[in-house]
C-alpha cells in the first residue's frame, strides 16, 4: 500500500507536534530524526495481513460478478432463440406470439440483471477504497505512535519524513528501529498469491 503525500505528512506532523510538545521549554539545539514512512508501511507485518484481506475481498467480489454475469448471459441465449421462433417462417403465429411475449419479458429481465450487475460492482469498488483508506491512515497513526516513542526516547525534539529531505544522513533515520519494535513477535505473513491474469466479466453478449 502506497500512502498518499497528504496523509504521510499529515502523520508525521502528528509526530512532530509530540515531540515539539514534549521537549517545550528546552533551549537545547534541535534533534531530528527521519521515518520513511513508505518502507515503514510496506514493511508492517499488519500491512501484508490487510492486503491479503483485501485481495481476498476482491477475489469474492470477482466471482459474485461472475455468477450475475453468467445469468445473463444465459438469460440472452433465451432471449435468442424466442426471436429465433418469432423470425421462423416455419412457426405458427400461435408460436410466434408466445416467443414475442417470452421475449419481452426475457429483456425486461436482462435490464434488471445488468442494473444488478452495475450497482453490485459499485458498491464493491466503493467498499474497497473506503477500506484501502481507512485501513492505510489507521496503520500510519500506529506507525506514527511507534515512530514518536523511539524519537522521544533518542531525545528528539522533530521527526520528519526521510523523503522531504533532499539529503539526510543515514544515521537520522530509525525506520528500521520502528520496524523492528512493530513487527516483534509478529512473524511477516506471506504476500497472498496472485490472482490470476483474467479479464474480470465485462457485460452480457449483445442481445
Amino acid at each position: 500500500m502506497k500512502a498518499s503525500i497528504k496523509t504521510i505528512l499529515a502523520v508525521v506532523a502528528m509526530g512532530a507536534t509530540a515531540i515539539a510538545a514534549h521537549a517545550a521549554g528546552a533551549a537545547a539545539t534541535p534533534r531530528v530524526v527521519t521515518v520513511d514512512l513508505g518502507k515503514a508501511l510496506n514493511g508492517y507485518w499488519r500491512t501484508v495481513e490487510e492486503t491479503a484481506k483485501l485481495q481476498a475481498f476482491e477475489q469474492s467480489a470477482n466471482k459474485t460478478a461472475e455468477g450475475i454475469v453468467a445469468e445473463g448471459r444465459a438469460m440472452a441465449e433465451k432471449f435468442q432463440a424466442a426471436q429465433a421462433i418469432f423470425t421462423s417462417p416455419v412457426a405458427t403465429d400461435i408460436a410466434k406470439q408466445q416467443a414475442q411475449a417470452d421475449a419481452q419479458r426475457i429483456y425486461q429481465d436482462i435490464q434488471r440483471k445488468e442494473q444488478e450487475l452495475n450497482d453490485f460492482r459499485q458498491k464493491a469498488v466503493a467498499q474497497i477504497q473506503q477500506s484501502v483508506m481507512q485501513t492505510r491512515q489507521a496503520l500510519l497513526v500506529e506507525i506514527a505512535n511507534k515512530a514518536t516513542d523511539i524519537g522521544k526516547a533518542k531525545g528528539a525534539t522533530m521527526i520528519v519524513e526521510r523523503n522531504a529531505f533532499v539529503y539526510a544522513d543515514a544515521g537520522m533515520d530509525i525506520t528500521d528501529e520502528v520496524l523492528a519494535q512493530l513487527n516483534a513477535g509478529h512473524p511477516m505473513p506471506a504476500p497472498a498469491p496472485a490472482a490470476p491474469a483474467t479479464q474480470p466479466p465485462v457485460g452480457f453478449p449483445a442481445r
